[in-house]
């Protein structure tokens, strides 16, 4: 049997299964294959069957064009997600997709691979962040962005998600364990007013061990999920790192100045400079109560000398086993975020 031969027997049993009522659900992908010269005899026939097997919405192969590249194609103007796929079956007999190769063993991993695929409600879309497409990031941080306008000491996290989800676009949803962490909240000792409602939240969420997620499930609308922290996950930061030079973004922080500090809480310290650094002063609460760190009862000492005001602050925090960094929030207002650096509490990106 010639190769043309072969091929149009195949065209005819592909054409023929799609007359089949499907078992499955079928996908939403049309696959074209074109099949290159010096390819085994057999391969388009197993290949055909294969496919076939795969809940696919079409399959056709067709003799290979010398334009033929791998692609994969969104349809526009239908109103469910559907893709076009073109794959070469080259000469060795793998079925070649845009970046990926598969032999005729590696049925699991291309069902994944269409199975992926049907559910990519961003394929060719720039992302933003999260997985999500740019425009739903915006969504988010429009969001996120808005200033805490009420004051957060005494409240516990859940009131603070409470008063600021009511100004929300996007719903936030909270899973089960996340429901019991907050309703069990102990009252914040920081201060987080005028901070940009993510950063805060973060700050807040974080005593509870838990953490606020963008998502947009396939079919579902774009939500906020708050779940129990996981070191795997990606979440929404506790502030970003500054764009521009430190120098810049909070200056009086590199101002010389004339220091001794004596009889002084770590506390007390901080706070009579933090009207000199010009940025607010956030403690990690989680990290204070599980290191039983007190700033209010550690005494600090800095020997007369001139230095630059950071450093005096970073030199006192080293006294009770912290560590200071330099944040924005979404609105780019910095902050000083105060804890022990470790898997447990990342640096800013």
């Amino acid at each position: 049997m010639t190769l043309t031969a072969t091929v149009r027997r195949v065209v005819l049993l592909v054409a023929l299964v799609g007359h089949v009522a499907p078992v499955w659900a079928e996908l939403p992908i049309d696959v074209e294959v074109a099949t290159q010269k010096g390819m085994p005899l057999t391969a388009p026939q197993e290949w055909a069957q294969l496919l076939g097997e795969m809940q696919l919405a079409s399959v056709r192969l067709r003799g290979g064009r010398l334009d033929d590249r791998p692609e994969v194609t969104k349809v526009d103007g239908v109103p469910n997600l559907r893709f076009k796929v073109l794959a070469l079956l080259d000469r060795s007999g793998d079925l070649v997709l845009p970046e990926r190769r598969f032999r005729l063993s590696d049925r699991k991993a291309l069902g994944d691979y269409f199975q992926s695929l049907a559910q990519n409600e961003s394929f060719g879309e720039e992302l933003g962040g999260f997985g999500l497409t740019k425009k739903q990031f915006r969504q988010v941080h429009a969001d996120l962005a808005r200033s805490v306008t009420f004051s957060t000491q005494g409240k516990t996290s859940a009131d603070v998600l409470a008063q600021l989800e009511s100004k929300f676009a996007v719903p936030v949803v909270r899973d089960a364990v996340a429901r019991e962490a907050l309703r069990q909240a102990k009252p914040l000792q920081t201060q987080l007013r005028d901070m940009s409602a993510g950063t805060a939240l973060a700050i807040a969420l974080r005593v509870e061990a838990l953490v606020l997620r963008p998502e947009k499930p396939t079919g579902e609308p774009l939500r906020m999920v708050v779940e129990r922290s996981q070191p795997d996950r990606d979440s929404w930061p506790i502030g970003w790192k500054p764009e521009g030079s430190p120098r810049l973004v909070a200056p009086k922080l590199f101002e010389f100045l004339t220091i001794e500090i004596d009889g002084y809480t770590l506390a007390k310290a901080l706070e009579a400079l933090e009207s000199r650094m010009g940025v607010a002063v956030i403690f990690d609460e989680r990290i204070l109560a599980a290191r039983e760190i007190h700033p209010a009862a550690i005494q600090v000492k800095l020997p007369a000398g001139k230095t630059y005001l950071k450093r005096v602050v970073d030199r006192l925090l080293s006294q009770a086993r912290l560590a200071g960094e330099l944040r924005v929030d979404e609105q780019g207002r910095p902050f000083y975020w105060i804890t022990q650096f470790g898997p447990d509490s990342l640096r800013a990106e």
